[in-house]
């Protein structure tokens, strides 16, 4: 495989990684950068067809990759979950409040 390709897919597993840990420390902005710095490098690296004897070591990068963002994902996903939890947790304490008051003679 070409050394810039290489070079390229080692570049773009390293994002990856970096968005898996910004991800885990819930810092969202940071990891919609990296996704974008992510998304132009791998429109670079794959301008041209892989070679016949490359296809495996791409293969293999491109499973990681998505592996990453697999759990990149499931952060969010997970830490979704948790923000419409605590937004629901604050309507039915607004709202209990609100009962509560208008009972209230």
């Amino acid at each position: 495989m070409s050394s810039d390709r290489t070079r390229q897919l080692v570049e773009i597993i390293g994002l990856s990684k970096d968005m898996l840990t910004k991800a885990r420390d819930h810092e969202w902005q940071r990891v919609a950068e990296l996704e974008v710095a992510r998304k132009t490098l791998v429109m670079r690296c794959f301008q041209l067809p892989t070679e016949e004897q490359d296809v495996a070591e791409v293969a293999a990068a491109i499973k990681e990759i998505l592996r990453l963002n697999h759990d990149v994902s499931e952060i969010g996903r997970q830490h979704q979950d948790a923000l419409v939890k605590e937004i629901r947790t604050g309507n039915i304490g607004r709202t209990a409040s609100a009962a509560y008051l208008n009972c209230a003679p």
